[in-house]
């Protein structure tokens, strides 16, 4: 699982059927110190997300595992909203 920020939302009005329904988020990736790391992505919400959220996210494989057996072309999923986020030690 990723960490990430959602910076804002994409609006399509044509999607694949299999993601009819479905919101998507622009994502910046962050460190868990809350430092972005990479380049923004888009990434489908299945925890009912916004703007402004602490989020954790799936890529590759594991991001199609909330819609099986349905196969939709997702690329990376929310799975989470983080409420807080305690280092030990430091990462």
């Amino acid at each position: 699982m990723n960490l990430a920020k959602v910076t804002g939302r994409v609006w399509a009005t044509v999607k694949d059927p299999g993601l009819q329904g479905k919101s998507l988020y622009f994502l910046q990736p962050l460190s868990f110190s809350k430092l972005p790391t990479g380049d923004p992505i888009v990434a489908i919400d299945t925890v009912d997300s916004g703007t402004g959220d602490l989020i954790l996210y799936v890529s590759s494989y594991e991001a199609t595992i909330p819609f099986q057996p349905q196969l939709v072309p997702v690329d990376a999923t929310i799975v989470a909203v983080v409420d807080r986020v305690d280092l030990v030690g430091g990462v």
